[in-house]
C-alpha cells in the first residue's frame, strides 16, 4: 500500500531545500523519495539519479554489512533512530565517508509500517578529528604510562570549582587510587596530604593558581595503609581551549631521595659530633657563591661569638700570623688546583683576646665541576697549641740533654787527664813533706842543714790541701758523669745500717769536734735496720750529708741522726741546727757545682757533692729530700730500699 502523500505535500518546499540529506524509503530498503542534499552527497547530480542508481540500501550503501540490520532493529523496536553514525559509501564513486542518521516509521491505520523518513549528514570530518583525538588521547596516556610519577592537567573557575580533565595512570601506584576517581572527586588527590603539612601546601597552590606563577613544593602523603611518601609536586599555567585557565603538572614520588638525605643528614651529624668530641671545629665553603658554614666549636676556639660569622674565613686568614700566610696560601692553592690530595697547614692565629693559638687546618674538595673547578670545600680546624708547646719544651730539653751529656762526658775526658799529673803533683810533694831536707849525699856538716824553711813548708801544706781538693773535684766528677751515663758499678747487698754510720761518724768526729758541733746519734742500736745498696756509695751519700752538716752548721750547734722504716724502706735524717734556706735555695741545692753563695765564704767545696749524693741514692733505687726554713735548719733525709 502506497504512502499518502497528503502527509508530506505541505512540507515538500522544505524538504527539498533542506541542507541535509533527507529521504523517504521502502521498508524492503528502496529508496521512494530523496532530496538534492542527499543526492549530492551520494555523488549525484539529481534525486532522480539517485533513485534509478539505487537498488538494495542494505548491499549497496554500509560499508559493515550487519549496519543495516541494526538500524531496522533500532527502528522496529523503538519506532526511531537518533544519531546512528556508520560508514558508508558514497554511492556514486565508492568513497567511504561516516554520516549520522536520524529517522523515524510512518505507520498505516493499521499499524503496518509504510516507509520511513529521516536525514542524513556526513560527519567524516567529525569522526576523524575525534579518531585523531582519540588517538593522540591514546598517545598520551601510552606515554604518560612511562613517564616516573603523575602527570596532570587541571581547568580553573572563577568560582573556585576546579576540575581536573586529565589524570595519568601513575595515581594508581602513587596513591592507590583510580584515574577515574580522581578525576571525578577533585579533592581526592590532596586529602592524601599529611595534615602537618596540609595548610602550607594549600597556600602555596592558592597563590601559584591566583598568580599565574610556577608551583614547586614537597609535602608528605599518608597512604590508605598508614604508609607515608614523600611527594615533589610541580605545575605551570598553559594555554586552555576559549581562554580557560589550565594548570599542568607533574607529581613524583622522592620518597627514596628524602630518606637518602635523612640518611647522609644523620651520617654528617654523626660525622660533626664524632669530630667536635675531640675539640676539632668543622667549617664548610661553598667556593662559587662565597657561602661559609662553622661549627660552634670553631667559634669558641678563637673566642668568637655567632655575631661574628660575617665573613669569617677572610677574618681568620686575615688574623694568621704573617710568618705563616705563605706556607698557608701556598698548601690551599696547591690543593684547589688538584697538584695535593688534601689542604694540610700548621700555622698560628690570634684569638679575640689577643693571644695566638696554632692550628692544624685540614680540608678537602669534595665537589668539582666537569672542568674539575673546585666547587665546595669541607675542613676542621684542630687547636694544637698545647703539643706544639710541648714540642719545643721537648726540644728544648732534647737540647739540654745533649748539652748535658757532652758536658759529663767533656768533663770525664778532662778529669782522666787531670788524675795523672795530679797524683804526681801530690806524690811528690808527699814527699816534700817526708824529706824536707837536702844533705848533698849525706856530707853535710853541723849547721849546713838545708831543710825548708817553715814558710816553704807552708808552701807545700798548700799545695798539697789544693791537689787533694782538685784530685777529690775530679773524683766527683768522675763519679757524677759515670752515674749519669749509667757505667757506675754498684752492688746490691743487704747492710745493716747502724755500722755503715759508725764508720761515716769515726770520719768525720774529728772535724765535728773542731767545728764545735755536736754529734747526737738516735739510731737503733744492732741490725734492727737493713738496707740494700752498694757499701761504698752508701757511706759515699751519707759522708757528703753528714760533712755538709758539719760545715754549714754554727759553733755550739748540733746534728741529730735518727731512722726509722716506713713501708719498703728505711729512712736515715740527718737534722742540723744551721741557718736553713729559702726556696729559691732549695729549688737550686742539688744543681752541680751550685754551692747557693757559699763559694764566698771560708768552707770548702766542690758544689757537686749533694748533687752525687742524690743521683747515687736514686740510682740505688733510693732518694733524697730535704726541709728547710731560714733560721730553723734543715731535715736531709736519706732513703734507701729496706732490706728483707
Amino acid at each position: 500500500m502506497a504512502p499518502r502523500d497528503d502527509r508530506t505535500d505541505d512540507f515538500s518546499r522544505l524538504f527539498e531545500r533542506l541542507p541535509i540529506g533527507a529521504y523517504r524509503s521502502h521498508p524492503d530498503g528502496r529508496q521512494l523519495r530523496v532530496n538534492l542534499a542527499l543526492a549530492r552527497l551520494n555523488g549525484y547530480d539529481s534525486p532522480a539519479e539517485q533513485i534509478a542508481r539505487v537498488h538494495d540500501i542494505a548491499r549497496e550503501w554500509y560499508v559493515q554489512p550487519g549496519r543495516r540490520a541494526e538500524f531496522m532493529a533500532l527502528l522496529d523496536r523503538d519506532g526511531e533512530v537518533r544519531g546512528f553514525v556508520s560508514e558508508v559509501w558514497r554511492h556514486r564513486t565508492r568513497e567511504r565517508i561516516w554520516v549520522s542518521e536520524n529517522a523515524y516509521v510512518v505507520r498505516g491505520d493499521d499499524g503496518r509500517a509504510l516507509c520511513y523518513e529521516g536525514t542524513v549528514e556526513e560527519v567524516t570530518e567529525q569522526v576523524h578529528a575525534r579518531e585523531a583525538l582519540r588517538a593522540s588521547e591514546q598517545n598520551l596516556r601510552q606515554i604518560a604510562a612511562h613517564v616516573p610519577g603523575v602527570l596532570y592537567r587541571i581547568r580553573l573557575h572563577d568560582d573556585g570549582k576546579h576540575r581536573i580533565d586529565f589524570v595519568s595512570d601513575g595515581v594508581r601506584a602513587l596513591l592507590g587510587v583510580e584515574p577515574a576517581d580522581a578525576m571525578r572527586e577533585f579533592g581526592l588527590i590532596g586529602s592524601f596530604r599529611h595534615p602537618e603539612d596540609r595548610d602550607r601546601v594549600r597556600a602555596e597552590v592558592t597563590k601559584a593558581n591566583d598568580g599565574g606563577q610556577p608551583l614547586l613544593t614537597e609535602y608528605r602523603v599518608v597512604l590508605a595503609d598508614g604508609r607515608e611518601k614523600w611527594i615533589q609536586q610541580t605545575s605551570s599555567p598553559a594555554a586552555g581551549a576559549g581562554g580557560a585557565r589550565v594548570r599542568v603538572g607533574v607529581m613524583l614520588d622522592i620518597t627514596a631521595r628524602k630518606q637518602a638525605e635523612q640518611l647522609l643528614r644523620a651520617s654528617e651529624q654523626r660525622w660533626r659530633l664524632a669530630l667536635e668530641s675531640t675539640g676539632d671545629g668543622i667549617w664548610e665553603v661553598d667556593l662559587v657563591s662565597g657561602a661559609e658554614t662553622f661549627s660552634p666549636r670553631t667559634l669558641q676556639m678563637y673566642g668568637l661569638t655567632p655575631e661574628d660569622l660575617q665573613r669569617l674565613g677572610q677574618r681568620l686568614d686575615d688574623r694568621t700570623h704573617p710568618d705563616d700566610v705563605p706556607a698557608m696560601r701556598q698548601a690551599r692553592a696547591d690543593h684547589l688546583a688538584g697538584r695535593a690530595p688534601s689542604y694540610v697547614n700548621e700555622h698560628r692565629v690570634q684569638c679575640l683576646d689577643g693571644s695566638w693559638k696554632w692550628v692544624l687546618s685540614r680540608g678537602m674538595v669534595i665537589e668539582r665541576d666537569a672542568g674539575g673547578r673546585p666547587l665546595r670545600m669541607i675542613g676542621t680546624h684542630t687547636d694544637i697549641t698545647e703539643r706544639r708547646e710541648a714540642e719545643a719544651l721537648r726540644l728544648a730539653r732534647d737540647r739540654a740533654e745533649s748539652a748535658s751529656r757532652a758536658t759529663t762526658a767533656f768533663l770525664s775526658r778532662v778529669s782522666h787527664e787531670l788524675r795523672t799529673p795530679l797524683n804526681a803533683i801530690l806524690g811528690f810533694t808527699q814527699l816534700l813533706q817526708i824529706d824536707p831536707g837536702d844533705t848533698q849525699g849525706g856530707r853535710a856538716g853541723a849547721g849546713e842543714t838545708r831543710g825548708l824553711s817553715e814558710r816553704q813548708r807552708g808552701y807545700v801544706r798548700q799545695v798539697l790541701a789544693s791537689g787533694e781538693h782538685l784530685l777529690a773535684l775530679v773524683d766527683d766528677i768522675l763519679d757524677l758523669s759515670s752515674v749519669q751515663t749509667g757505667q757506675l758499678p754498684l752492688l746490691a747487698e743487704a747492710l745493716p745500717l747502724r755500722p755503715v754510720v759508725d764508720e761515716v761518724r769515726a770520719m768525720l768526729d774529728h772535724g765535728a769536734r773542731d767545728a764545735g758541733v755536736a754529734i747526737v746519734d738516735e739510731l737503733p742500736a744492732g741490725e734492727a735496720l737493713a738496707v740494700v745498696g752498694d757499701r761504698r756509695r752508701i757511706k759515699q751519700v751519707i759522708a757528703n750529708l753528714l760533712s755538709n752538716a758539719i760545715k754549714y752548721n754554727r759553733r755550739g750547734g748540733w746534728v741529730r741522726l735518727s731512722a726509722r722504716a716506713v713501708g719498703g724502706q728505711v729512712e736515715l735524717a740527718l737534722a742540723d741546727s744551721g741557718v736553713g734556706m729559702d726556696e729559691q735555695q732549695l729549688a737550686r741545692l742539688f744543681q752541680p757545682f751550685e754551692r747557693l753563695g757559699a763559694q764566698r765564704g771560708p768552707v770548702a767545696g766542690t758544689g757537686l757533692g749533694l748533687a752525687l749524693a742524690r743521683q747515687l741514692a736514686e740510682a740505688m733505687h733510693g732518694g733524697i729530700t730535704v726541709h728547710s726554713a731560714p733560721g730553723e735548719g734543715s731535715v736531709f733525709t736519706l732513703r734507701l730500699p729496706a732490706a728483707q
